[in-house]
């Protein structure tokens, strides 16, 4: 007698077990690579790069996620499990690299893993939170706690790292951030089997009523040899039906799924905008921050550590109060204004060149960001149709990601050929430029609540 296999429990999970087995891993995971903030850039100085090589340096990040977003979401997808365990390893191993390193040329492999693991970690957190997410009540105020959580652990991150390397060296910083990075991978290898248990819960129930289903209707095709082979209910309990010949054009319907979405002009808008915020934020905070700070203002690395931390708790209030914002303004209004802020805040400092525009400029960066994150996931729900999720989140973070890339290549060229206020210039121009389009030809989508999601494609 063949044992009987053992029941799978379709006990619903909550958000918040969720929403806690999520952050337990990305939080730490944010946090270590906060702590790189200040101390990257002038580490890979003091080893001889040029302020080019450091933007080339910091870009081999986005250049990772690029090429892992789009395959993330195939694989999680057709496999239904996620696969963050190994994101927060690849992230440990590129800590562990910087501890090792002793040249700068090093630096490129372990910041290509850094970004390896991040772009893992983020599409399939994405993935999970948008498709549990899209239907949720209060899906803005999650979405700000979630922001909240991820923003504070990097937040709060660069300060700690500047202050130990400014007290002690560059590689008891990176030792930190190995010991972080090792405690994230225990507790992400631990939640592996309750993270995949839910995907595999959802279509347990899918399938039993499917059977049901099955069991009252008897449907037969045109063709008499071509019977129903499959009958399955998606989330919302509609009853697709698939015949025996429907697997041959699997491949073709996958294809003409990401076709699609390069068409839905409201979801390739929002692609170039977040594009921008990577730009802003990477090329700026992660390159000109520390350079500029350091080299033109005179601070030490423990000034500036302290000045983006505090800049970053700023942006975490206002994270905070997002979901009111967005329900007050609207999701488009709200994401207009964050970047209409993030605007002011770098033309601030071209306009002023002094130190108190310096500081400003950065916490305008991080208050811009502070409920734009928010707004940004809720109208990638809207624009797009909810069956096209995976594909859409891969293409998002893949166009989106090309910021991180080109960020820091662009704008440590314009600084290291001309200077420091046509690299602001060039940061402003761009975000601005995104603003406008995405403003005036962009859907604005009716929303009660930030309930509603709209099928725009």
């Amino acid at each position: 007698m063949e044992p009987k296999p053992t029941p799978v429990s379709t006990k619903p999970v909550s958000t918040k077990s969720l929403l806690i087995a999520i952050l337990s891993t990305i939080a730490l995971a944010d946090f270590g690579l906060g702590l790189n903030t200040v101390v990257l850039p002038l580490y890979a100085k003091s080893l001889g790069a040029s302020i080019i090589t450091i933007g080339l340096i910091i870009a081999s990040f986005g250049l990772a996620r690029i090429f892992v977003n789009i395959p993330i979401s195939i694989i999680s997808k057709k496999l239904n499990a996620q696969y963050i365990h190994i994101g927060i390893l690849s992230i440990f191993l590129g800590a562990v690299g910087y501890l090792l390193s002793t040249s700068y040329y090093q630096l490129f492999l372990f910041r290509f893993l850094e970004g390896f693991g991040s772009g893992i970690i983020n599409t399939s957190s994405m993935i999970i939170l948008t498709k549990r997410l899209y239907k949720e009540e209060k899906r803005a105020k999650v979405l700000s706690r979630y922001m909240i959580a991820r923003r504070l652990s990097m937040g709060s991150a660069p300060f700690i790292g500047a202050v130990v390397a400014y007290e002690f060296s560059d590689k008891a910083a990176f030792l930190l951030y190995a010991l972080i990075m090792a405690v994230g991978v225990i507790i992400a290898f631990y939640n592996k089997k309750f993270l995949n248990s839910i995907n595999t819960i959802d279509k347990t129930s899918l399938q039993d009523n499917a059977e049901n289903v099955k069991e009252n209707i008897k449907i037969k095709t045109d063709t008499e040899d071509n019977f129903i082979e499959n009958i399955s209910i998606d989330t919302d309990g509609k009853t697709s039906i698939k015949t025996a010949d429907a697997d041959k054009n699997i491949g073709i319907n996958t294809r003409k799924k990401y076709f699609a979405l390069l068409y839905n002009f409201n979801f390739i808008a929002l692609c170039f905008l977040t594009f921008t915020f990577f730009f802003s934020r990477i090329g700026s905070r992660r390159e000109l921050v520390p350079l500029v700070g350091y080299s033109i203002m005179g601070l030490n690395k423990a000034d500036i550590g302290l000045l983006v931390s505090v800049s970053a708790v700023i942006g975490v209030v206002l994270t905070y109060y997002s979901d009111r914002v967005i329900n007050v303004m609207g999701v488009k209004k709200s994401i207009i204004t964050s970047f209409i802020i993030t605007a002011i805040g770098v033309l601030s400092f071209i306009i002023f060149k002094n130190l108190i525009s310096f500081g400003l400029s950065i916490i305008l960066l991080s208050a811009g960001g502070g409920f734009s994150g928010p707004a940004r996931n809720l109208y990638l729900m809207d624009s797009v149709d909810k069956n096209r999720y995976d594909e859409a989140i891969g293409i998002y973070r893949t166009l989106s990601d090309f910021g991180f890339v080109l960020g820091p290549v662009a704008v440590g060229a314009v600084f290291d050929y001309f200077n420091y206020i046509n690299a602001y210039i060039l940061v402003a121009f761009i975000v601005i430029f995104a603003t406008v389009l995405f403003g005036f030809f962009a859907k604005s989508y009716n929303n009660t609540n930030t309930t509603t999601t709209v099928v725009a494609d």
